[in-house]
C-alpha cells in the first residue's frame, strides 16, 4: 500500500544510518523526490510530506516495479534490520529445510545474501540511490562501549560491503551530528573524507541528505577517474618495461619512474623488478644503478 503521508525520517547518507539516542528528527534532512519503505507499522506526523511505501512482508516489497519508482530520486529503507527480517521470514515460508526455530541455518543466510544483493542491485540500476537507517545495538569491550548497526547476524557484513557510506547520527550538546569516520567505539565508511557534520534543522537546510548524496557521488567520480588513470599509466609503463633488455635501458628509465605519481609508481616498481629478475640482472646499491648479475656475467664471458 501506497499512500502520500507525513512518514519517515530519511538520513544524510547513501548507506546504513546508525542512529544514536535521540536521532530520529522526521523529515528533518530528506533528500529530494524520496519514496520511503517504512516496515516498522506506524503512523509518525513530520514536518515534510512524502510518498511512503508501507511494508508488511518481503513481497511487499517485491511488488515496487521500475513504473512504480520512476518518478522517484531516493528510495528509503527504514529500517533496514526490519526489512532483512521480512526477507529472512519469506525465505523460511518458502523453503523451510532453510530455517530452524524460526531463524535462518547457514545455507539460509546464503541466500537472503544473494537476494538482498541482487535486490539492490535491480534498484541502482534504475539509476535510483538507496538510503538505509539502522538503529544502533551496543556491545561492551571491557568498559568500552561499542555500537554497531542493528542488523542480524549474517546480513551484517553483507549489507557493509553493499554500502559506499556509513554515518553515525549522535546527539552532541543541542546539535545532531553525523560522523562518516570510523573510530574505536563505531563502524563507519567515509571515502569522500568528510569531517563530522552537524545535522540543521529542516527548516534551514530541508535537502541536507540531498547535497550529501550529490557530493558522495562526485567524490566516488572522482574515485573512479583517479584509479582509472592510475591504471591506464601502470599499463603504458608495463608495456615500456617488457621491451626493456639491457641494464642501460632500465638506468635511463629511472629518473622518469621517479616522477611519477606515488601510486603509479609504486606499481610500476614493482612491474620493473620483476622484469629485473626475469632477466638476469641486479641492483647495485653502491652505484644506485642495474648490472648483470655474476651469475649471468659468467655465462655471458663463457658464451663469448
Amino acid at each position: 500500500e501506497k499512500r502520500n503521508n507525513m512518514g519517515s525520517q530519511v538520513n544524510p547518507t547513501p548507506a546504513p544510518m546508525q542512529q544514536g539516542p535521540g536521532g530520529r528528527q522526521y523529515g528533518s534532512y530528506t533528500p529530494q523526490q524520496k519514496f520511503i519503505v517504512e516496515s516498522f507499522n506506524s503512523e509518525v506526523l513530520v514536518q515534510n510530506r512524502m510518498d511512503v511505501f508501507d511494508v508488511r512482508t518481503w513481497k511487499d516489497v517485491e511488488e515496487m516495479t521500475a513504473e512504480a519508482l520512476a518518478p522517484y530520486k531516493t528510495l528509503v529503507v527504514d529500517t533496514v534490520g526490519r526489512c532483512l527480517d521480512m526477507l529472512s521470514e519469506d525465505i523460511i515460508a518458502a523453503a523451510p529445510k532453510l530455517g530452524r526455530g524460526g531463524v535462518l541455518t547457514q545455507q539460509g543466510w546464503g541466500v537472503l545474501k544473494g537476494r538482498f544483493k541482487a535486490w539492490v542491485s535491480a534498484i541502482t540500476d534504475l539509476g535510483k540511490d538507496i538510503v538505509m537507517i539502522a538503529h544502533e545495538k551496543e556491545d561492551k569491550d571491557g568498559d568500552t562501549r561499542i555500537v554497531r548497526a542493528d542488523i542480524a547476524g549474517g546480513s551484517y557484513g553483507e549489507v557493509m560491503k553493499l554500502v559506499d557510506f556509513v554515518g553515525y547520527i549522535s546527539i552532541q550538546g543541542k546539535n545532531r551530528v553525523i560522523d562518516f569516520n570510523p573510530t574505536e567505539k563505531y563502524t563507519a565508511k567515509n571515502p569522500a573524507g568528510w569531517a563530522p557534520l552537524t545535522v540543521p534543522h529542516y527548516t534551514k537546510d530541508p535537502h541536507f541528505v540531498a547535497g550529501l548524496l550529490v557530493s558522495g557521488r562526485e567524490a566516488l567520480g572522482k574515485i573512479s577517474a583517479e584509479s582509472a588513470a592510475v591504471a591506464s599509466a601502470v599499463l603504458d609503463w608495463t608495456a615500456v618495461i617488457e621491451g626493456y633488455k639491457t641494464a642501460e635501458e632500465m638506468n635511463k628509465a629511472m629518473p622518469e619512474l621517479l616522477k611519477l605519481p606515488p601510486m603509479v609508481q609504486a606499481q610500476v616498481k614493482k612491474i620493473l623488478w620483476n622484469h629485473v629478475q626475469a632477466k638476469g640482472f641486479t641492483y647495485d646499491a653502491a652505484t644506485k644503478s642495474f648490472k648483470v648479475a655474476v651469475k649471468a656475467e659468467a655465462e655471458q664471458a663463457v658464451a663469448s
